[in-house]
């Protein structure tokens, strides 16, 4: 039996979410990671990758749900 929450959400729910985290990852690349602090600044730049390649993992889960 589906748990509660794949009852509620639709594939298309998955894809408007594959879609918004594609954007916003890259939006973080050209407005984040782009910056001259995040260039000369290891460590700033640093932990937004981690942030992207958290990003990157939850962009693959929902894409496997497609």
């Amino acid at each position: 039996m589906e748990n509660k929450n794949e009852m509620l959400l639709s594939k298309s729910h998955y894809h408007e979410m594959v879609d918004r985290l594609h954007v916003i990852t890259c939006m973080i690349d050209t407005h984040l990671l782009q910056h001259p602090v995040a260039k000369l600044d290891k460590n700033i730049s640093g932990n937004i990758e981690k942030a992207v390649e958290l990003l990157c993992e939850a962009y693959q889960q929902a894409g496997s749900k497609l």
